[in-house]
């Protein structure tokens, strides 16, 4: 979204206000020449049978042609008007197409420039207010050598009375958090990091990137009362998108009344529920075109609307927050099959702007700006968030005996196009993708996949229902270094006590820095994959919090893993856990590839802090300093000329300059005595004062204000010639 998207826009409006004017005008030319060719038809049919009665009472030759005469004029005049008829039905038709067009273009050029208007940098001004958020430090974190706690936030929680079941094998509730975002602020200087979960919006400043300040929130009573639904909780939103350029957040709820809140943070001490926006579908939601339009995904509200298409997805343009517009579903098709059974789960954008959809079936990416081809007509035409042309992908080929009997058909979690060449593969080739299944044998879990789209893209290669997209390899959590498995108790469904299994290894959100790849793996923590072999990606990192019960030592209670995903953020990742809230890590270990210049898992921006990768080692560098002690004098001090016989006091002033690298150092002089000329000498004693004359640390060319005073008498004998007095001034030190 830029100036000139709002000039291109109103330039089109005025295209099209021109054309329908044109069109009116063009119709009503034609209603003119209609209202002509009626009347000359209604005159000459009259004329016909005015001549019809004459010919009648006296049917003379002459009465009889002019009765043919007239009764040709007549027909030729019918035939005028049905020819001016047609014409202004078509004039007509057009004047409306036009003025339709119009009514849409200056629609569309009002929403860009609402949108365009919205643009801001936030707030300039920190607030003052914090919250109290004093969850324990995970000081009982198992975690690989290169992987460091620096920081842990609770946020807000839901009451686990009303919270949601986890959707994990941990029997406990889900009061933490699903999703998080970032948001940066350009008039602060730095981002501020949101969380959506059971409890609702919370909201930090990241000014100490490693230790968040929280700084606000909108509960779940506060969305409740802005979209006027009974709420005792918020779920879910579990792929939260964010408007770092507008300062919205958007949070997605799939129960009830689907649909999404939008939240103002441009002064995120202050969070103002803008909107409650109704559509189908509200699992997750994401941003596209310049966050101008949602696209959300997740199961069907079937009460709302008609049948659902393949592989669903709800359109939503924002551009005008107060006043959202939702098109028909899209249906996506992930399997390519036209099957209708099945749901979408995410969607994520790309580097080239691409908008890849996951779900039931597989993984396929559309074309939502530009002209492209279109697959279905052969023909190049514009792709729109509401018409989008499908780009490539598909299902992934490679059956496990050990998983299901068709892992192509498993249910893809999330997405995210690799831009760079890697592997032997050309940049933008390479899939990465999970599949989830929740398991608690993790040779059988949900698992992380990579994939190529060679043979998939629908502009160039002969796709069909059985194209699939090659799987070049997977990773699951089972025999790897921090791996998880337990028992809490239970009940069986009869209600008597058993032990329930513990450790759920599915994959889950990921996002990618360089060549690294961040995993939330549910209740397996955090892993840190290196993918820069894709057909071997290897685990290098892993993060993980057991469950720990206070002891009479004073360690508090200790909340376990269920981690919903990983989040790298500049140079540290942020653990979205649903049991937790919030562990900020920081991955010490080799970089690897190069980061990217703008942030793409969800929306894809250019506007938030840029990842980089930060590493430290120890260096040296060195110099010596010789032992100094320079004191430098001014110029010679004069008293001007004394005045004989009149009492006065005269001053002089020169200066010095010391430089000295001891630890201390004083500035003296000689006993000044009197000033003298040859044989004589003035009565007074010379005095002398230092407006400094001791140091404490070493100096380099600290100014000295040096001082005479010399007093004459009115009655003091004054010799003609020069009075003088040379002085001995000495810089020394105690500690070389």
């Amino acid at each position: 979204m830029t100036a000139q998207t709002v000039a291109a826009a109103q330039a089109d409006a005025t295209a099209a206000a021109t054309a329908s004017t044109n069109a009116a005008r063009d119709a009503a030319t034609a209603q003119v020449a209609l209202d002509t060719a009626k009347q000359k038809a209604t005159d000459t049919a009259n004329a016909a049978t005015a001549a019809a009665t004459a010919y009648q009472a006296n049917p003379t030759p002459e009465n009889q042609a002019a009765l043919t005469a007239a009764q040709a004029a007549a027909a030729q005049a019918a035939a005028d008007q049905a020819t001016a008829q047609t014409a202004f039905n078509d004039k007509s038709a057009a004047a409306a197409t036009a003025a339709a067009a119009a009514t849409a273009a200056a629609d569309n050029a009002d929403k860009e420039s609402k949108s365009f208007a919205s643009l801001n940098k936030g707030t300039s001004t920190e607030g003052t207010t914090s919250i109290p958020d004093t969850d324990p430090f995970p000081d009982n974190a198992l975690h690989s050598d290169n992987v460091q706690v620096v920081g842990h936030v609770r946020g807000g929680f839901g009451a686990t009375a009303n919270a949601k079941t986890c959707p994990a094998f941990n029997p406990t509730k889900c009061p933490g958090f699903s999703s998080l975002n970032f948001v940066h602020f350009e008039n602060l200087g730095y981002d501020v990091l949101v969380a959506n979960g059971t409890a609702g919006l919370s909201i930090w400043s990241l000014k100490d990137p490693a230790h968040p300040k929280w700084i606000s929130q909108v509960s779940a009573t506060d969305l409740a009362t802005a979209s006027g639904q009974s709420l005792i909780r918020f779920w879910e939103g579990e792929n939260m998108t964010t408007d770092s350029r507008r300062k919205l957040v958007f949070m997605s709820r799939d129960e009830g009344n689907k649909g999404q809140f939008i939240i103002d943070i441009k002064d995120p001490w202050n969070p103002k529920v803008l909107n409650y926006s109704l559509n189908r579908q509200g699992h997750t939601s994401t941003c596209i075109s310049d966050c101008r339009f949602l696209w959300s995904v997740g199961g069907v509200q079937a009460s709302s609307g008609p049948t659902a298409p393949p592989s669903p997805v709800s359109i939503t343009d924002i551009r005008d927050p107060l006043h959202p517009f939702v098109y028909p579903l899209f249906g996506a098709d992930l399997r390519r099959t036209g099957t209708t059974s099945g749901s979408t789960h995410s969607v994520d954008v790309d580097f080239d702007g691409v908008v890849w959809v996951s779900g039931t079936g597989g993984v396929r990416g559309f074309y939502t700006e530009g002209v492209h081809k279109d697959p279905a007509t052969g023909q190049d035409r514009v792709a729109t968030p509401y018409a989008p042309i499908p780009y490539a992908g598909g299902s992934i080929t490679g059956n496990d005996a050990t998983t299901r009997p068709d892992s192509a058909y498993a249910f893809m979690h999330n997405a995210y196009r690799f831009p760079n060449p890697i592997g032997g593969k050309p940049g933008g080739d390479v899939m990465l993708v999970t599949n989830e299944s929740n398991d608690t044998n993790c040779a059988t879990a949900g698992q992380f996949l990579i994939a190529s789209l060679t043979g998939s893209h629908d502009a160039t290669d002969n796709v069909s229902s059985s194209t699939r997209l090659e799987r070049l390899a997977a990773y699951r959590t089972a025999g790897k270094p921090g791996e998880f498995h337990g028992t809490v108790p239970g009940v069986d469904k009869d209600g008597k006590p058993i032990d329930v299994t513990v450790g759920d290894c599915s994959a889950h959100w990921f996002t990618v820095k360089g060549d690294l790849v961040a995993l939330g793996n549910y209740e397996q923590g955090t892993r840190i994959l290196d993918i820069s072999d894709p057909r071997n990606p290897q685990q290098v990192g892993w993060y993980r919090v057991p469950a720990r019960t206070a002891d009479p030592s004073g360690k508090p209670d200790m909340t376990s893993s269920d981690t919903a995903g990983a989040y790298w953020h500049d140079s540290l990742l942020y653990v979205a856990d649903y049991q937790r809230g919030i562990d900020i890590l920081k991955y010490t270990g080799a970089p690897k590839g190069e980061p990217t210049s703008k942030t793409c898992w969800n929306s894809c921006a250019d506007n938030q802090t840029i990842e980089t990768w930060k590493t430290s080692a120890n260096g040296s560098a060195g110099g010596s300093v010789p032992a100094t002690l320079s004191l430098t004098l001014g110029g010679t001090a004069t008293f001007g000329n004394f005045t004989p016989g009149v009492g006065k006091d005269y001053s002089a002033t020169t200066s010095a300059n010391v430089i000295s690298t001891a630890g201390d150092a004083a500035l003296s002089y000689s006993d000044p005595g009197h000033l003298t000329n040859g044989a004589f000498a003035l009565p007074s004693p010379l005095t002398v004062s230092l407006s400094k004359s001791a140091w404490t640390a070493p100096v380099s060319n600290d100014a000295v204000g040096v001082t005479f005073n010399q007093h004459i008498d009115a009655n003091d004998a004054l010799r003609t010639g020069s009075y003088n007095k040379t002085l001995t001034f000495t810089l020394s030190t105690t500690n070389p």
